[in-house]
């Protein structure tokens, strides 16, 4: 496991930088998104993030900090496998915290337009940019569109991300990729417990589709395709759970 603590237990922040694996467990999980820039002379804004998140962290457990970047001996893995580790990180996270400090002829930042697209109504993104930021009119509009928390600084970039996952909630092995946002969800717990209590194992997951709740006090609706261990030894089998209309059904 290759990933650098930045504080102590209790509380405790890890860096996971582009190609290494991920720890086995965590309470909350942020990726760092936005454009990288490509001359070595240019600083990047992912440190002074992780900065804002270490001081402002005071979950009593463990946060995870996803940085599609290289350390500072490091290099870039292939294209491809670099892709992949950015998706599989992007997936497990509790917050997908995007920074876009765009000027179009210096930082354009065309593929975070992309992973935006993909993850502004997933009720786990945030979005930063500085009130300068070139062209951003259309990711703002549907920031407010969909109840996106959008911030002008990093630093309250980072709290933002921060007030999202709250104290966090330990999750283990298959659990991390279940994000809090269904993991906090009652209907899923009371399915998990009957799951643990039949003595099977969660291997995997994946959220599929997401929709806030209507009211403050309401839950989201969701659809979570499982991948489960039986008890036996069998072969794992693959669920899918839907919470919607105020149920919760195994498909």
């Amino acid at each position: 496991m290759s990933t650098e603590s930045l504080t102590e237990a209790p509380a405790s922040v890890e860096v996971v930088y582009v190609g290494q694996e991920q720890p086995e467990s965590w309470d909350a999980a942020v990726y760092l998104c936005g454009p990288t820039p490509t001359d070595p002379e240019e600083p990047s804004w992912r440190p002074s993030a992780v900065a804002a998140l270490r001081a402002a962290w005071d979950g009593a457990g463990r946060l995870a900090v996803f940085l599609p970047e290289p350390t500072a001996d490091g290099s870039y893995p292939p294209y491809a496998d670099q892709i992949a580790w950015e998706e599989e990180a992007m997936r497990r996270s509790d917050v997908v915290l995007f920074w876009i400090p765009r000027e179009m002829n210096r930082l354009p930042g065309l593929v975070s337009n992309i992973k935006w697209g993909v993850w502004y109504d997933s009720g786990r993104a945030v979005l930063g940019a500085p009130p300068e930021a070139e062209r951003m009119a259309y990711l703002l509009h549907f920031a407010e569109a969909f109840g996106v928390p959008v911030e002008r600084t990093l630093q309250e970039a980072a709290g933002a991300a921060l007030r999202a996952v709250g104290r966090g909630s330990r999750r283990t092995g298959g659990e991390r990729a279940v994000p809090l946002v269904v993991w906090r969800s009652e209907r899923f717990q009371r399915w998990y417990a009957t799951l643990r209590s039949a003595g099977c194992r969660l291997l995997d997951a994946r959220l599929e589709w997401y929709k806030q709740a209507a009211a403050p006090d309401g839950e989201p609706a969701w659809l979570l395709t499982i991948i489960v261990a039986p008890v036996d030894g069998a072969v794992p089998s693959v669920h899918r759970l839907l919470s919607a209309q105020g149920q919760g059904m195994l498909m």
